[in-house]
């Protein structure tokens, strides 16, 4: 088998809501060989993978999928549960899969879903191995691939306090992102977004942290406010360790003054000979040790959130107690045999590991793993009672004294931080606490949850609630609306119009698009920005409290959607763009791959669909919202049953645009005032008005608001440029334009005659990836629309040079255009100054751009040479939107 593609799909997909891996996958011969027909397959792998008798597959109850493997399924199928559950054995549940034939024989996609991208990525590698190696009857090494997931869960994963948050900030609708590999996240979108990593949040006090990592400082900053600490003070040497032991009294706890997870620390330490491996063990993480008191009692951490004690645990080191006839060493095998414990965060619990501080506290008693503890002695395993470490917690957060609560409290605000996990050596927290034996031994900037969310015993507390809501109080807006525009042409232009208009309301519109990403009105990057890596640009933004994205085909194919949800999502037309790329092989796929943007729209939001397209109106059952159709026929069958319904539509009526519902039609402006219209000639700038209308309804935007923007709009080449950019030239004029495919040229075809009477020439160039009969059908297009092609290349997308403009060339010969009139000039820019070389008075120049800037500076270059050799200079014309085109 061969892997032919093999991707995450990071967002909504064609085929998932949630994140999914891609695996194109070529069967080869097994394309012929369904599993009944393999010897032993289906046995073998029962024996390799028993769990696999779990899955239910098609047939809706376990055991349904060996049922397939016994009666002949493909093993592209195969691969997909075994995709699925190398996951779920290394610790990260997953059930979504599915597998897609094609119209290729024996390419099959397999599609499944992923916690963690990089271990989705190489269970799919591993599935294809241990299927082949199945088939071929070789060994398998299956507990090496499962060790390698776990790693990666481990590296990868987001650990069980960020990921609580993450959660909790979902289930209240609030959108994350992950901003790097670490635990570095954003919650909510542009100027309402707050970010954190891990515990630390982006208002943490930085003085605050630095007070809680410098132990010391803390302990006299507590102790100078009457919070009981325990007596000790800073070793710079041995002897000066030795010298304040002896002064305190053992026994006593060595530390390093900064450090964190426990590493260098060690408690009750007995003796001076103690004393020197604690001091060593210290001194290696941090050149100031601190020597304290050693305070009797249980270890409590008490979490503090936003000034107010939320849970309180009491913890147990990882630890064990002698039964007089097992070693150490077994001691601890028989401890990590609980189910409940696993490697890393896999489980509730996890697995206790021998590293050098195991080894230190054991040889602190003069013992190793193999000597044999006598009954009931115990022995500590770490010098902390961190979870991750072994250790175990009790929820205690009910029997919390008041007392205890408000000195807490107050902790934090003195510390200054609005997460702190406090440390507290005690009896017990059900009684104020003795200064003489009890205590606060420690701050912790960052605490974990993982003790509060799943504690060993006791009532979980859900504290990312109260962090969350810290962050996010109840009762304010959170949110920045998302506008989604998808189609096969019109997407730029619609987006830039809701933009533009959103203005007028004193909205930051975040904008990205095939032209670049664009805040606040202002370029930031130029370039085609219309997928994933757009919109994340825009969302991260703080500025920004509207985003206005166009959606790309090949984005959503590639990535999947750059968000998750949006609140109005806007399908303009699918047309035959794209077919045979990235695995869409007809315009069914396509439209499905489109209909993605509006399936994500939330409940309350609002899909706008083309009422004039049957594809687009045969996808409403994806829409999510409230639907707003629009339509260029005010007759329009499925605008007047819709309305009847009580729906929402807007059409063009007697020259208006119009929006309709129960209430009486709301007139919105003429068609001839919107400037990108040319007075109404450019029909399918008048559909992308109507659709940005009825964006911008949906999102509430005052009439007189939609009217002024849309008024003041033009096909400029500074407010929409490389669409419908007019240069008139005096004598000619000439339209730089985006439009590459054959509905383009035909939309765009219905308004040339009305702006000239004279020879329409057309510089084009072919789209290399599409398929040969796609650039063919691309050429007979132009042919039915223009009297002079010149077509040249822009880019080869992977064909040999020339064989594009070629296609195109043989497709306008076939469409009827007379050869003679087409000329292949490879270079655009020499094709364009071919053009301005055969121009006669009266004719129209259109050039179909790629990169707008140089195109167009290249253009007004000949327009200055113009210019020049008028008398008296001819206006520019850059920026006219030609209000008033000559017939």
């Amino acid at each position: 088998m061969i892997i032919v593609e093999h991707r995450a799909l990071r967002g909504p997909n064609r085929y998932s809501r949630h994140p999914a891996m891609f695996m194109l996958l070529d069967i080869g011969e097994f394309e012929e060989e369904p599993t009944d027909t393999l010897p032993g397959f289906t046995d073998r792998l029962i024996r390799l993978v028993p769990s696999l008798q779990g899955h239910r597959c098609s047939v809706g109850s376990p055991g349904g999928f060996i049922q397939r493997l016994r009666r002949g399924t493909w093993v592209g199928h195969v691969v997909e549960h075994i995709m699925l559950e190398l996951q779920c054995l290394a610790g990260m549940e997953v059930g979504f899969g599915k597998t897609y034939d094609t119209a290729q024989p024996g390419i099959y996609k397999v599609v499944c879903r992923y916690r963690v991208e990089s271990a989705g990525l190489f269970a799919g590698v591993e599935a294809v191995a241990l299927v082949e190696s199945v088939i071929a009857d070789r060994p398998y090494d299956l507990d090496s691939t499962l060790e390698k997931l776990r790693e990666l869960r481990e590296k990868d994963m987001l650990g069980p306090s960020t990921a609580s948050i993450v959660e909790e900030a979902k289930r209240r609708g609030i959108p994350t992102q992950r901003l790097n590999d670490e635990s570095f996240i954003q919650l909510g979108y542009g100027a309402k977004q707050r970010r954190i990593q891990a515990t630390l949040t982006d208002r943490t006090s930085a003085l605050g942290v630095e007070i809680a990592d410098e132990k010391d400082r803390t302990k006299r900053l507590l102790a100078e406010n009457g919070i009981p600490t325990p007596a000790g003070s800073i070793a710079f040497s041995l002897e000066d360790a030795i010298r304040v032991a002896g002064e305190i009294g053992f026994p006593v706890a060595v530390k390093p003054e900064i450090g964190n997870h426990g590493r260098g620390i060690t408690s009750r330490v007995a003796d001076s000979r103690e004393v020197a491996l604690a001091f060593a063990s210290a001194k290696a993480i941090c050149s100031s040790v601190i020597v304290e008191k050693t305070l009797t009692g249980h270890d409590f951490r008490a979490l503090i959130i936003d000034g107010r004690l939320v849970a309180a645990a009491r913890r147990e080191p990882a630890h064990v107690i002698g039964d007089g006839s097992s070693s150490i060493a077994e001691l601890i095998d028989k401890i990590n045999s609980d189910s409940r414990r696993g490697v890393g965060h896999e489980r509730t619990l996890t697995r206790i590991e021998v590293d050098s501080m195991t080894e230190r506290l054991i040889a602190l008693r003069g013992l190793t793993v193999a000597d044999v503890l006598p009954e009931g002695e115990r022995l500590d395993l770490k010098s902390t009672a961190n979870l991750s470490t072994g250790g175990t917690a009790t929820d205690v957060t009910e029997e919390v004294h008041e007392d205890v609560c408000l000195m807490c409290e107050r902790v934090s605000r003195l510390v200054g931080m609005d997460c702190l996990g406090i440390d507290i050596v005690a009896a017990t927290l059900d009684q104020p606490l003795d200064p003489s034996s009890s205590g606060i031994v420690e701050v912790n900037a960052a605490p974990g949850f993982r003790m509060h969310l799943e504690p060993t015993e006791g009532q979980p507390r859900n504290v990312a609630a109260p962090f969350v809501e810290m962050l996010f109080p109840s009762g304010l807006s959170h949110e920045v609306p998302i506008v989604a525009v998808t189609g096969t042409n019109g997407k730029t232009t619609t987006c830039r119009l809701i933009s533009h208009t959103m203005k007028y309301q004193g909205a930051t519109v975040g904008f990205a698009g095939t032209t670049g990403v664009e805040i606040d009105g202002v370029e930031i990057l130029s370039g085609d920005f219309s997928g994933p890596a757009g919109a994340g640009i825009v969302l991260r933004d703080p500025t920004i409290d509207h985003a206005v994205l166009e959606v790309a085909r090949g984005g959503i194919v590639r990535r999947g959607l750059g968000f998750d949800g949006c609140d109005i999502g806007v399908l303009l037309n699918v047309g035959e763009d794209h077919i045979g790329n990235d695995g869409v092989e007809d315009l069914e796929e396509l439209a499905l791959v489109k209909a993605t943007v509006v399936e994500v729209v939330r409940e309350s939001g609002v899909s706008v669909l083309n009422a004039d397209d049957p594809i687009v109106v045969g996808l409403r059952e994806h829409a999510g919202g409230e639907i707003i159709y629009f339509s260029l026929d005010p007759e329009n069958e499925t605008v007047a049953a819709h309305v009847a319904a009580g729906g929402v539509a807007v059409v063009v009526d007697r020259g208006e645009v119009v929006i309709r519902s129960t209430m009486p039609p709301v007139q919105v402006l003429p068609v001839i005032d919107a400037p990108i219209t040319l007075r109404g000639i450019a029909t399918f700038n008048v559909a992308n008005i109507l659709a940005a209308v009825a964006a911008l309804h949906g999102l509430g935007t005052p009439i007189d608001k939609i009217r002024t923007g849309i008024s003041t709009f033009h096909s400029s080449a500074t407010q929409n440029p490389g669409r419908m950019n007019i240069i008139d030239f005096g004598t000619f004029k000439v339209i730089v334009d985006y439009g590459h495919n054959v509905p383009a040229v035909k939309a765009l075809g219905q308004a040339l005659p009305h702006l000239t009477s004279g020879r329409k020439i057309i510089v084009a160039h072919g789209t290399g990836n599409r398929l040969d009969e796609s650039i063919k059908s691309f050429g007979s297009a132009l042919a039915e629309v223009y009297d002079y092609i010149i077509v040249a290349e822009v880019d080869p997308r992977g064909r040999r040079r020339g064989e594009s403009p070629s296609l195109v060339k043989a497709g306008a010969v076939e469409g009827g255009h007379l050869e003679a009139n087409i000329e292949i000039v490879m270079d655009v820019f020499k094709a364009v100054d071919r053009a301005f070389e055969i121009v006669r008075p009266g004719d129209l120049i259109v050039v179909q751009v790629d990169q707008v800037a140089p195109m167009l500076d290249h253009i007004m270059g000949h327009f200055a040479l113009a210019s020049r050799a008028v008398a008296g200079g001819v206006p520019s014309a850059l920026d006219s939107s030609l209000s008033n085109p000559r017939p």
